[in-house]
């Protein structure tokens, strides 16, 4: 039987991720979204801002939908900045945490913009522009998790981890590994056992960790 792998990231984020799993692991992916992003419908006041700031792909995405505007842009990641220069910003990026990103800030002019849910700010000026809204998980995952059916689950935010937690039962088989892109994601997990946690917090690092546990 294929050894299967819940992914709980929103929709689009999740099939991204998945196919680079069929291709690089010997999992099949299990999609079932516990998140979904919306735009928020927020006016964005660009007065005196010359750079902005993000700490996400969906942070980009929402401000490039908003606006026509492409200011230079700091993200925290490789794949963040990515996304960006792919929508047109001139980005730049660090090694995907929120301390590595405030230290190549410019020292004024700069909006950090970000979902509601937040994982750290950069003490600088904020707008949250997106939200995302809570999904149940669904009835297939749930009877998949309950039977053992699911070998690994991979986790991309503390509020995945900790959405996943409030919904599980004493009595699921405690099978499933877990993995984290942080410590920050991790920390809802350890209820459960220890998880296991990547070495950067990109896609690219979770790969690497599922390929050497599950070859393909």
């Amino acid at each position: 039987m294929a050894k299967r792998l819940l992914l709980t990231r929103a929709r689009p984020q999740a099939e991204a991720f998945a196919s680079d799993v069929r291709n690089q692991t010997g999992l099949t992916p299990f999609i079932a979204p516990m998140q979904e992003m919306r735009d928020l419908p927020v006016e964005i006041d660009l007065a005196g801002i010359t750079a902005l700031a993000f700490t996400s792909k969906n942070g980009v995405e929402a401000f490039a939908r908003k606006s026509p505007l492409r200011l230079p842009a700091y993200c925290v990641g490789k794949a963040t900045a990515t996304r960006a220069q792919a929508l047109g910003f001139e980005a730049r990026s660090t090694l995907g945490n929120v301390e590595s990103l405030k230290e190549i800030l410019p020292d004024s002019g700069v909006l950090h913009l970000h979902g509601r849910h937040v994982a750290g700010l950069l003490g600088v000026p904020h707008l949250a522009i997106y939200e995302q809204v809570a999904l149940p998980l669904s009835q297939e995952a749930t009877a998949r998790l309950s039977a053992g059916e699911i070998a690994a689950v991979a986790l991309f935010s503390p509020r995945s981890s900790r959405l996943l937690m409030d919904i599980w039962q004493p009595d699921w088989p405690k099978e499933p590994v877990f993995y984290a892109l942080s410590e920050a994601v991790a920390a809802p997990l350890r209820a459960l056992g220890q998880p296991r946690i990547c070495d950067t917090p990109d896609a690219a690092s979770m790969l690497r960790l599922l390929s050497a546990d599950y070859p393909a």
